[in-house]
């Protein structure tokens, strides 16, 4: 009876362990929505603090035309738009493609995404940005060598956010006060990144 009884309470304890990862695998659509959003909001603050850490490179191009901090607002700008506009869908691609993957690829797969879509949006936007600041100052132009250097380095930052985003997302997702600090803290970023390129352009005109 004893046996009995201890196998009945290891067969409730496997229920309600069944249960739990459930709950954790985010079933429920609110529950997966959120996943997604937490995925782009990993992206969009991994964007911007490798931004901030390249932002005396891309400076460095432009000829030192910039302060470091404005500038590293206005590239955390362009990141969080790309993500807004851009990035939610191309997170969506790749979930689909990592479908067709084993678990460890899947990572391969969300950072491959992420390099192709943010590497081609930067190479194109920021030189276009930057360009439209230099130009009417009077400054050299990013062009050739400088171009590709700015798109490479969007290449690896969209890698390593995206990544980041498909592994740390699931445990993340569970601490909803977290992800929503995190991405008032990127929007607030952004926005100063607004006023600064708001205040570059009201210089020159």
């Amino acid at each position: 009876m004893t046996e009995n009884h201890l196998i009945k309470n290891r067969s409730t304890e496997i229920m309600d362990d069944t249960q739990d990862r459930g709950s954790a695998g985010y079933s429920s659509p609110d529950d997966s929505r959120f996943l997604a959003v937490t995925q782009g909001v990993i992206a969009g603050g991994v964007m911007c603090l490798c931004e901030l850490v390249s932002a005396p490179l891309v400076n460095t191009l432009a000829g030192g035309a910039f302060t470091l901090l404005p500038w590293a607002c206005v590239a955390c700008l362009l990141s969080t738009v790309f993500v807004v506009v851009l990035g939610y869908a191309f997170l969506w691609l790749a979930g689909s493609l990592s479908r067709n993957f084993s678990g460890r690829a899947a990572p391969v797969c969300y950072g491959a995404v992420g390099m192709i879509s943010y590497g081609i949006w930067g190479g194109l936007v920021f030189p276009a940005v930057i360009n439209s600041i230099l130009k009417p100052a009077g400054l050299a132009e990013i062009s050739g060598t400088g171009n590709w250097m700015i798109a490479v380095n969007c290449l690896i930052i969209g890698m390593v956010s995206y990544c980041l985003a498909y592994i740390f997302a699931p445990m993340l997702a569970r601490k909803r006060g977290t992800v929503i600090a995190i991405g008032v803290a990127v929007v607030a970023v952004a926005l100063l990144g607004a006023f600064f390129l708001w205040r570059f352009y009201a210089q020159l005109h």
